[in-house]
C-alpha cells in the first residue's frame, strides 16, 4: 500500500489548466462565486478536503498507536 498511493497519484497528476479572464478586479462577493461555481475550484478543493481527512485520520491512528 506504501507503494501503491505514490504510484496512483503520479498517474493522474496532469498539469494547472487555467482558464480565461483576469480575477484581480472582482469584488469579494465575485471572487466567492467564482471559487464555488467553477469546477476546476471545486476540483481542487475537494482533492484539499480529501488531503485533511486522510491527513487527521492518520495523526489519529498515530496517536492511538502511541497511547498502546
Amino acid at each position: 500500500m506504501r507503494r501503491l498511493l505514490p504510484a496512483l497519484l503520479a498517474l493522474t497528476a496532469t498539469p494547472a489548466l487555467a482558464h480565461e479572464g483576469h480575477h484581480e478586479t472582482l469584488t469579494l462577493a465575485e471572487q466567492a462565486r467564482h471559487l464555488l461555481t467553477q469546477p476546476d475550484h471545486i476540483l481542487a478543493l475537494a482533492g484539499l478536503v480529501v488531503l485533511a481527512v486522510a491527513g487527521a485520520w492518520q495523526w489519529r491512528r498515530a496517536q492511538a498507536r502511541a497511547r498502546k
